[in-house]
Formats: structure tokens, C-alpha cells, sequence
């Protein structure tokens, strides 16, 4: 039995089991989690390159990765901010070159293009991110080390329990991505749980129940939560959706001004969680996707 998977899986969950933890308490998460991710995945990579008995020259494939993920969890200056940085521009033409070698040596080795898809998903996340498709950096560097970690389909006896019959799978949804979009989707059980969380405590306001609840105004200061509720010119008003531009602090000392005692708020729920949970789920499951079109 090969027990990569089982180990990338093991190490995944348990890291990213304790970084949720932090985010729910703290809403901070330490680059301490990533980095121990990624060394994982780095030393795992080496152990596969050489377990599937393929030309050792890739091994070289290992510096450039361990480049670009660690360069993205430390902070520094740009290349070129207050002057010209000469050793991470010399790190990242060094790492391009290394790359640059081994696609011309193995083009056409589909071995390669496996491996590739580990920097692609570097550069997809990386702009997710700038682009504010995911919110969190530390969301980001959760999927790019995980992309680091399992980049392909995690295969463990029976599971997943949708087989991926075909190579182009791992091009066309690599698992990271895959995680994501589970992730996504597990994210629409919050509506329902709270719809039926506002049946139980009889808040029933549509479609207020299925976004937020109700809480004493004193606790909302204390937990992490926005409002859905605000002043505008001396009337109240109400939004399911948050309101970014709004200082939370002031939301709720103009409400409590106003004589409220009680506020309907929405929960700032850390997406790492549901990611967290979509690597178990996606790994049992696999890629429903791929079935619904087969």
C-alpha cells in the first residue's frame, strides 16, 4: 500500500485542524502553520520524485517550489522598493532557470507537467487573493500549501468514493482547486443552520433568519461579528450584506445611542474552516463534478 496519501492527508488535516482553531478564536493565524505545511510537502515531494523511480534530475523541481512558497509567507521588501534588493531577484532568476532546464529537458514527459501544476496553482491563488476572489491571505496560503502538500488526488483504499478515472482530472481540477470549490459549497450550510437556529429562538424575520441572529448589544461588542443593522440619517436601517466601509465599533455605539438593546448581526465565520473541512470531504467524496458531466 502506498502510504503518501495517507500521510500528506494526516499532515494536512492536523495542521490545518489547529490553524482553524486559532481563527476561530483569534481570527490570527500564524505563517508558522504554513511553513511547517510546506516542508512537509517539500520533503513528501522528494519522497514520491524518488518512489516513482523517475529521472532524479527532477529533484531539482524542489528549489525553485521552495522559493516561491517560502518567499510568499515572509515579509520583506519589494525587489525594488527603496532601491534594487539583489538577492531575492537573484533567488527568483535562479528558480525561472531551473525551471526553464527542466522543461526543455522533459517537455514531453507528462511527469512534468504534473509537477507544473504545483507553480500554477502558486500564481492562480496568489491573484485569487490580490483580486479579492478569496478574502483571507491566510485562506491563500492555506490552498497554496496545500497545492504544495497533496498536489494530486489523494487515493486511500476505497476513497475517494467518486474514482478519478482519467489523468486530465489532475490538470483540469487539480485537488487544491477542488478544495476550494467544496469549501465554497459548505459554506451554504450557514444560511440553513441559521434559519433553523432563528425558528428555535422564534427571531423570525425574512430574509434577515437566514444571514445573522440576534444578540444582546453588549455581547456584540465582544464577539467577532458585524452588524446588520445601522443608523442612516436618524433611521434604522437593515442589510444582510456586510458593510466594509463601516467601523463595527461605531455601528454599534450609534445603535445603542439609538436606545437598542438587542442587534441582528452576522457571524464573520473564518473560510478556513470550511477549507479544513473540505479536505476530509472532497477526499471521501472526490470531485462531484467531473461525475455530474460524465
Amino acid at each position: 500500500m502506498d502510504w503518501l496519501p495517507f500521510i500528506r492527508l494526516g499532515v494536512a488535516l492536523a495542521i490545518a485542524c489547529f490553524a482553524s482553531v486559532s481563527d476561530w478564536r483569534k481570527r490570527e493565524v500564524s505563517d508558522l502553520h504554513w511553513a511547517a505545511m510546506g516542508v512537509a510537502g517539500l520533503a513528501l515531494l522528494a519522497v514520491q520524485i524518488v518512489q516513482d523511480g523517475v529521472d532524479l534530475t527532477y529533484l531539482l523541481f524542489l528549489l525553485p517550489m521552495a522559493w516561491f512558497f517560502f518567499d510568499l509567507l515572509v515579509e520583506r521588501q519589494g525587489m525594488f522598493e527603496e532601491g534594487i534588493h539583489p538577492l531575492p531577484i537573484a533567488l527568483y532568476l535562479g528558480s525561472f532557470a531551473i525551471l526553464a532546464f527542466l522543461l526543455s529537458r522533459f517537455w514531453n514527459d507528462g511527469y512534468m507537467w504534473q509537477l507544473m501544476v504545483i507553480p500554477i496553482l502558486f500564481v492562480l491563488f496568489f491573484f485569487l487573493y490580490q483580486f479579492n476572489v478569496i478574502k483571507g491571505g491566510a485562506d491563500a496560503k492555506a490552498l497554496i500549501a496545500i497545492a504544495l502538500l497533496i498536489p494530486r488526488y489523494p487515493m486511500l483504499g476505497p476513497f475517494p468514493l467518486i474514482h478519478v478515472t482519467v489523468d486530465a482530472t489532475q490538470y483540469i481540477m487539480p485537488f487544491a482547486i477542488l478544495v476550494l470549490f467544496n469549501a465554497a459549497l459548505l459554506t451554504l450550510v450557514v444560511p440553513v443552520v441559521m434559519f433553523f437556529y432563528n425558528i428555535y429562538k422564534r427571531d423570525l424575520r425574512f430574509p434577515t433568519m437566514f444571514f445573522g441572529y440576534r444578540m444582546d448589544i453588549s455581547l456584540a461588542r465582544e464577539k467577532f461579528v458585524w452588524p446588520m443593522e445601522y443608523m442612516k440619517d436618524g433611521v434604522l436601517k437593515m442589510s444582510v450584506f456586510v458593510r466594509p466601509d463601516d467601523s463595527t465599533e461605531e455601528q454599534i455605539n450609534q445603535l445603542e445611542a439609538a436606545g437598542m438593546t438587542r442587534l441582528w448581526v452576522t457571524p464573520k465565520i473564518p473560510f478556513l474552516i470550511p477549507i479544513t473541512a473540505s479536505l476530509l470531504f472532497s477526499t471521501i467524496l472526490g470531485n462531484i463534478i467531473f461525475f455530474l458531466v460524465q
